[in-house]
């Protein structure tokens, strides 16, 4: 099983939001992150990059 944890692209850096990601689902302007026990997390952005080697996903932020 391989579960992921998510950034988000922040001012240059990567900030840390959640971990062990089982699921995602991209949507208008918003990535919501399912976790191992199902818990629900929305983030405004787009998937920016998936890397499944290193099990990261990362979420460019939101602009106005």
């Amino acid at each position: 099983m391989c579960l992921s944890s998510v950034y988000q692209k922040t001012d240059g850096e990567a900030v840390f939001l959640c971990k062990n990601i089982a699921r995602v689902i991209p949507g208008q302007g918003e990535v919501v992150c399912y976790d191992l026990m199902g818990a629900r997390t929305v983030i405004p952005g787009e998937i920016m990059d998936i890397d499944l080697m290193e099990n990261v996903i990362l979420i460019k932020e939101k602009t106005a």
